[in-house]
This record gives C-alpha cells, sequence and structure tokens, in this order.
C-alpha cells in the first residue's frame, strides 16, 4: 500500500477548513466534507481562471480563499461568469457559494469547454437561476460530478455590482483507519517518542485528524513500551510491541509496530551530483612576472580552496551531495562594477597596491573596501555575467545546477545570490533574469578568506532555504517546527539546545563564539534518527568540533538530515533544498514517507552493509555500525592516511543482524582516516575526520 502525499499547503488549508466541514460516522468509519484545493490549482496552473467581465475589486484568489469575508467583485454589470478549466477532472458532490449580494446563480459542467459552450455531449446544468440572499451561504447537493470544466453564473436583479465572497467545491471522504507516525515507531530505552496521526481513506490518502474527541492511546506490551495520552511514546527495554490510536468513540483507529532498539541511524539518501560552473575572477595583473590576483597580494589559490570545499560537502553531506566542476572559467573579464563602470586590471592594481593602502588605511574614505561597505558603490553584475556566459541556457538545459565565483576582496557579491522564476531570499534579496526557466544559485566567496568561511557562506544559503521550505524561524514559537528545533541553543532555550545556526553553537553566547568551553545539554545526537527526534541528551562544548570555526562548520553540516523520505510535507534530506530546491518541492510532494503500513521497513541487505560514523568529524569517540546477513568472522580496523593499521576493533566471529560499536579516538592525532570492515567475501571502507 501507498499513501499520497498531500502538500503542506493542502494540509494546513484543510486544517482551517475541517471544523467548518460536515463530519457524519458510519460503522467505525468518519465521512467528511471537504473543499477541492483551487487554489494551490491555480498557483501552479493545473487550474485556469476566466472571468468575464474582469474583476474590477481584488482577484480569482479571494473567491477560492477559503474566507466568505473576503471578496472579489464588478462594478458596473449586473452579470458574472467564472470559468474553471482543470488538467484532472475536479470531484465533488457539494457547490456552495457566498455572496455579498442577493440575486440568483446557476452552475454548468462538462469534460471539456467545446461541450460546455455547445450545451452538448458530457454537458451537465446543476443549477439553475437559484436565488440566493446576501450574506449568506446556499449550496447544491450533486451525485458524484467529475468534470474537467465548471462554469459559475451570476446576476443581481437590484443592482450593477455582484460581489462573491466564496466559491467551494466540495467532495465527501470516507475515511476508513488513523495512521500513526513517524512509521514505524523506533526508539531508544529511557526516550520518548511524540507520536502524531493523521485519517486515511480507502486509498490511502492522508487527511488531518477530522474530530473534535479526543485520541485514546495505548500499547500491548507495557514491557516494551508505553504510551501517554498525547501519544508520547516511551521506551522501557529492546523488544518489539504494537501502539494504537482510536477515536474516543471508536469511530475511527489505527495501530503500528512498536521496535525498541539499542540503537539506530537513518538511511541515508541516494547520492545527488551537482553539476557547477566554476567563475575565477582571478586575472593576471603582473604580466612581467605572470601573477595573478591571489599571488599578488600573497592570497589563497581558489583551485585549491574549491578542491577543498568540494571534500568538506562530500564529508559533511557522507556523500550524498556529490559537486562536481563540470565548467572552468578563467579570463580577464571583470563583472564587478564600481558606480556604473565595469572594473579593469588596471583599476583593480591601483586600488590593491600597498601605497594606495598604505595612503588611505584598511577601510578609509577611498579605498575600495570603503566604497563597497560604507557608500556602496561597488557591485556585482550577476545579470551580465549570466548573459555573457550564457549561464542561462545551461541551467534551463541542464549542464549546470549553478555557479560558484571566486573574486577578489570588497568584489559586490553577496555570500549567496538566488535568481530566476521564483526566487526568494538566499541571504540576499531574490533577481530577477528573463532568460532563466529555473532558479539558479550562485555563490560568491573570495581568496582572500578560507575554506571555513566559505562553508559560513555556503550554511547562510542552507539556513535561507530550510527557512523557506516551513514558512517561519521563530525562535520563541511554543510549538517549534522542526527547523527550528535544529536550530535551538542553549541561550534560548536552556537545557533544550540541539545543533544550532551557523553564527551560534548550541552553547554559544554571542556570535561567532565557537571557542566557548562550557558544557551544556544538548539533544543534537538525535539527528542521525531523524525524523524520529528522540529526548536523548549528552554534555557538551567546544571540544565536541575543535573550538573553532571550520571544525564547528564540519560539525553542523554533518548533523543536518540527508535521509530518504518524507515527513510532514518536507524532504527528511535538507540539502537537498539547498541544492535544486524545484526539484526538492516536486519530489517532497511524489515521495512516500518513511515508511508505509504494510510495507517492510526496508529490504533485508543480501550483503554486509557498514554505515558511516556519528557522530563525524568526532572528539574522542564515534559509532560505527555494520550490518552482517549470516554469521561470519569479521575483522574492523582503523588505518590512518598512509595506510598504515593503527586499531583493531573487531577480530572475530560475528553473529547476522545489526551491530554497533565505539571507537575511542583519545589517544590519535587529529586528521583523517579509513576503517575497513572485512568478511570472506566483501570489503568495505569508509573515511572518517578526527577534529582535537
Amino acid at each position: 500500500m501507498r499513501i499520497t502525499k498531500i502538500c503542506f499547503r493542502f494540509l494546513f488549508f484543510l486544517t482551517i477548513l475541517l471544523p467548518l466541514a460536515g463530519v457524519s460516522q458510519l460503522n467505525a468509519q468518519v465521512t467528511i466534507t471537504q473543499p477541492l484545493d483551487i487554489l494551490s490549482g491555480l498557483a501552479d496552473s493545473t487550474i485556469q481562471a476566466t472571468v468575464v467581465p474582469a474583476f474590477t475589486n481584488n482577484s480569482i484568489e479571494k473567491v477560492f480563499d477559503g474566507n466568505p469575508l473576503t471578496s472579489a467583485g464588478v462594478q458596473n454589470s449586473d452579470s458574472l461568469v467564472i470559468t474553471l478549466v482543470s488538467q484532472d477532472s475536479l470531484h465533488f458532490s457539494r457547490n456552495k457559494v457566498y455572496f455579498w449580494n442577493a440575486g440568483n446563480w446557476s452552475l454548468e459542467v462538462a469534460n471539456s469547454l467545446a461541450d460546455l459552450n455547445s450545451g452538448s455531449g458530457s454537458y451537465q446544468l446543476l443549477a439553475d437561476q437559484r436565488p440566493h440572499v446576501s450574506f449568506s451561504w446556499d449550496s447544491v447537493e450533486v451525485s458524484n460530478v467529475a468534470a474537467k470544466v465548471a462554469r459559475l453564473t451570476a446576476t443581481n436583479l437590484q443592482s450593477h455590482m455582484i460581489l462573491l465572497g466564496e466559491w467551494a467545491l466540495e467532495n465527501s471522504v470516507t475515511l476508513t483507519s488513523l495512521y500513526i507516525y513517524p512509521y514505524p515507531p523506533r526508539l531508544l530505552p529511557g526516550t520518548h517518542l511524540q507520536l502524531k496521526v493523521l485519517a486515511l481513506d480507502a486509498e490511502n490518502h492522508t487527511y488531518p485528524y477530522p474530530l473534535t474527541e479526543p485520541i485514546m492511546w495505548s500499547t500491548d506490551n507495557h514491557s516494551v513500551a508505553t504510551v501517554g495520552e498525547f501519544g508520547l511514546l516511551a521506551g522501557a527495554a529492546v523488544g518489539n510491541t504494537h501502539v494504537t490510536a482510536s477515536s474516543l468513540s471508536g469511530s475511527i483507529s489505527g495501530s503500528a509496530p512498536v521496535s525498541v532498539e539499542t540503537d539506530f541511524a537513518s538511511v541515508n539518501d541516494d547520492p545527488l551530483t551537482i553539476k557547477v560552473a566554476l567563475v575565477l575572477q582571478d586575472p593576471v595583473i603582473d604580466s612581467t612576472h605572470h601573477k595573478r590576483i591571489h599571488q599578488m597580494w600573497g592570497w589563497s589559490d581558489p583551485n585549491a580552496l574549491v578542491a577543498q570545499i568540494i571534500e568538506e560537502f562530500n564529508m559533511a553531506s557522507d556523500y550524498v551531495v556529490q559537486f562536481q566542476i563540470v565548467e572552468t572559467i578563467d579570463d580577464d573579464k571583470i563583472f564587478t562594477r564600481l558606480d556604473s563602470t565595469f572594473m579593469s586590471i588596471d583599476t583593480l592594481l591601483y586600488y590593491f597596491t600597498p601605497a594606495h593602502n598604505k595612503l588611505y588605511g584598511r577601510n578609509t574614505p577611498g579605498t575600495l573596501q570603503y566604497m563597497a561597505e560604507i557608500e556602496n558603490r561597488v557591485h556585482f553584475d550577476y545579470n551580465a555575467m549570466v548573459d555573457y556566459y550564457d549561464f542561462d541556457t545551461k541551467r534551463n538545459n541542464g549542464v549546470i545546477n549553478e555557479i560558484w565565483v571566486y573574486t577578489f576582496p570588497f568584489g559586490g557579491m553577496y555570500e549567496s545570490q538566488l535568481m530566476g522564476p521564483g526566487a526568494f531570499w538566499w541571504n540576499s534579496p531574490p533577481l530577477a533574469h528573463p532568460g532563466l526557466n529555473k532558479l539558479l544559485s550562485v555563490m560568491g566567496w573570495n581568496y582572500e578568506r578560507g575554506v571555513a568561511e566559505a562553508l559560513h557562506s555556503f550554511g547562510h544559503r542552507m539556513e535561507s532555504a530550510i527557512r523557506h521550505v516551513y514558512g517561519r524561524w521563530d525562535i520563541t514559537n511554543p510549538d517549534p517546527n522542526n527547523w527550528e528545533l535544529f536550530t535551538r541553543i542553549d541561550k534560548d532555550v536552556t537545557g533544550g539546545a540541539h545543533v544550532g545556526n551557523i553564527h551560534f553553537p548550541p552553547n554559544g553566547m554571542s556570535d561567532y563564539d565557537y571557542g566557548n568551553t562550557r558544557y551544556v545539554v544538548c539533544y543534537a545526537d538525535n539527528w542521525k534518527r531523524y525524523p524520529y527526534i528522540l529526548d536523548q541528551t549528552r554534555s557538551l562544548n567546544c571540544s565536541e568540533w575543535g573550538c573553532d570555526q571550520l571544525g564547528y562548520m564540519r560539525w553542523w553540516f554533518g548533523h543536518l538530515p540527508r535521509f530518504k523520505g518524507v515527513y510532514e510535507g518536507v524532504l527528511n534530506n535538507w540539502w537537498y533544498y539547498a541544492v535544486d530546491y524545484e526539484t526538492a518541492v516536486t519530489l517532497a510532494q511524489q515521495t512516500n514517507w518513511v515508511s508505509i503500513p504494510g510495507e517492510p521497513r526496508h529490504p533485508i541487505p543480501l550483503r554486509p552493509v557498514l554505515e558511516q560514523n556519528f557522530p563525524n568529524p568526532f572528539n574522542p569517540v564515534t559509532t560505527i555500525m555494520f550490518y552482517l546477513p549470516k554469521s561470519e568472522k569479521v575483522t574492523l580496523n582503523i588505518y590512518d592516511l598512509l595506510g598504515r593499521k593503527v586499531r583493531t576493533i573487531i577480530n572475530g566471529k560475528m553473529t547476522a543482524g545489526e551491530h554497533s560499536v565505539d571507537f575511542n579516538a583519545r589517544n590519535f592525532a587529529s586528521g583523517l582516516y579509513f576503517y575497513r570492515l572485512k568478511t570472506a567475501n566483501s570489503t568495505l571502507t569508509k573515511k572518517m575526520l578526527i577534529i582535537k
């Protein structure tokens, strides 16, 4: 069985309207009447609307916003015709209208506009000149209509004005059971997991719980797990049981298998390759000695920085996201404007000479930094760059996914910029471009800074993306969403820190407080199991990430969810939203949840599996998990970067199933290491990073 996910926007829409909808109970079932989401169809163009004459007061969206007290209307006309044409059939059993004026209305439907206009074929007249009074609902029951075209005609016999408050097409749905999630519930002994429910119809479509009566919870083996009256599941001992949720009257119910385990981690999403066009604003500025800008002033080589950044993201995402440079542009073209003029090599040479800096100082009037940061006279022309290198065509055709630009200090770039249709805040204001049919992200880095600062900039891009997904980032909200939980710090919620944000680690007291040695209680370890967010805690301080910015960036990115599935309308792989937002949104609407009732949680592996250690990077303890399909002799060894074996963790026969072992690197130096699981017929190797 599969659950068809409806989008977050639709769930919210239903949550608002369901208290107003009709609800009945039939033999351990519940029947609800719900409005079709015409507004979303208009937004994504799967439904087209024509209005004759055109509205002179507000727009068509006011007619379908679920609020009859917002209206759209026409002046100087005693008639109004609204025609909806949908790509898919509109299934409904009731039509409701709410007018601000008295008059008559009619409703016609058909499967094509031609049939509707001719009154033939699939044409049906469902309401004919029904009288209505002002500021009141009028409705007509129909027999399970399925039509692609619907036309509402309204007339006002008393004046030349029509104000329509709402037009609702409603459908009756019979709900057959409750779906308990996260499914299936998994937790550890001594931890808790908050369970929630949705209602299912016979085809496993999901709906918000429709009844006002409370839900009753129970488990069938209290020695394994118990559940409170509000669905808080408590793990007691390793084992299996079932949890049941039922409405108080017993009209609708559901159950789910529960497993209490020693430990577990969520399954990584499939690897995603992101194709990058790299633009280097690093021209030769000293032709005599063939020195580029970065060489002239002793700054980092952008090519080396890019290589390290790619490896950092590979490690942090556990290779779920893999950036690939598919095009490198390294010419003399500069897209930074001083006032309205593009800067030249001579201009750069002037502003970065030691004599100029000595004369004016680092950030005083007359310096490039002052003109960029104080006078706002320095700007990077993103559209000119896109046009010059034909990046819009390359993005539209899938040749590239995004652009990385390495430039000189104070080159006028934002850290990250989102361009194209539907662009939104990306740690900078959105930017339109007429040639783009898809969103295009542009990173702006400069080679005066290092890898830590580059990851920092990308982190703000990630924050922008996930905030946009959830529609909110309010640290004071009493009902936090998962993004607000992830970014919690002890300073804001004492004893409730999770992973933190780019500027504030979980124990941070001020901006960039990466070296704070203060210990706090932290929930960060739970994010390896997302969306199973348990209440397992431990104390930590900055030694967790080496007490510097680069270590914290690695630690922060390493905790971002990168897993398979969807939870409450959002992909469990948050990286996807930062690297391909449009595709991620589409996948979130099409992807199944973590697991579906009646289906296995995941196929049983036929070969040994070696998981990525967690946490990673780490100091000094990390956990290595692996799976064996059969009982056999195995070795698990640790190797240094030169391939020398430095520790044997396991050397002996192990039983079939899942295993986990802790590795303590207290006596090891910081750096990259490998761990290798070897059986009779396979050898599996992964990387891990020790930071002290």
